[in-house]
């Protein structure tokens, strides 16, 4: 009975926790929990510099296919499956899942404009718009397409918009860039010198922490690096996620992104 509830649950868990806090309001009340001193226009620019040498450095690792290992343990589940995937940079994001003895669980494709995801365990398909609703409705919280392109690409890139009030501290070799939108507070931790962001946090206004990613045993590629593990956390719910990398193939031609099933599986769809 455990392996068929790891089963069904799953695809739903592997999204669930990559959550969409940073846009679940636009309400500007800020918690005395949260550091909101405003910053300087300096400050600013230097964190606007910091952002970028980020994000120009993870563009660097692109076109991935890898294979490996995900692990979930929740109040109900502790348990591992195979999974490999299939990542290019803004666009797409593939994955498939079988557990134990080789068992078929799931496999899905996310773009930034529609989803395909088939529950083969369920034998349904589910397809649509990849709007926060939708992807939100499918893992039961909501979920942002750059969260899950970071965890399945072992890089971080950072989004920033223009109503984001942006700070920055240190911690030893290590720069601590702050974005603070609506009640919602991001906190990456970026590398003084090879701008590698090894945890990034997602914090409510009382200041408590949401969702947290932490990256760990990094790759050099070029100017680059990858993490060949991501462990993620929500720690009110008391849900641990991990992904580790047994392969890792970069820059690769010609990736599909099909998501194959058969012609009489059920079929829903959400606009």
């Amino acid at each position: 009975m455990k392996n068929k509830t790891f089963h069904f649950f799953l695809p739903i868990l592997i999204i669930s926790f990559l959550n969409v806090y940073g846009q679940e309001s636009t309400d500007t009340t800020k918690s005395s929990g949260i550091d909101t001193t405003l910053s300087s226009e300096e400050d600013t620019s230097f964190v606007a510099s910091i952002i970028k040498e980020v994000n120009d450095h993870s563009a660097f690792i692109d076109n991935i296919i890898s294979e490996g290992e995900v692990t979930i343990k929740t109040k109900d589940i502790d348990n591992s499956a195979s999974i490999d995937s299939k990542v290019k940079k803004k666009d797409d994001l593939w994955f498939h899942i079988s557990g134990p003895l080789g068992i078929n669980i799931a496999e899905a494709h996310f773009g930034r404009k529609t989803f395909t995801f088939y529950n083969i365990h369920g034998d349904e398909v589910i397809t649509g718009s990849s709007s926060i609703h939708n992807i939100g409705t499918l893992a039961k919280v909501r979920c942002t397409f750059d969260d899950m392109i970071n965890v399945f690409s072992g890089t971080v890139h950072i989004p920033k918009a223009k109503s984001d009030v942006c700070s920055y501290s240190e911690e030893g070799s290590q720069y601590v860039v702050q974005l603070i939108r609506g009640t919602i507070t991001r906190r990456y931790w970026v590398d003084k010198t090879s701008y590698l962001v090894s945890k990034y946090a997602y914090y409510g206004k009382t200041g408590s922490t949401l969702i947290q990613f932490e990256f760990y045993d990094f790759t050099p590629v070029g100017i680059a690096s990858y993490a060949k593990r991501i462990e993620v956390r929500r720690p009110k719910q008391g849900e641990y996620f991990k992904l580790e990398f047994e392969t890792v193939n970069l820059n690769q031609s010609n990736i599909d992104f099909h998501v194959d099933y058969p012609s009489d599986v059920t079929k829903k769809n959400w606009h």
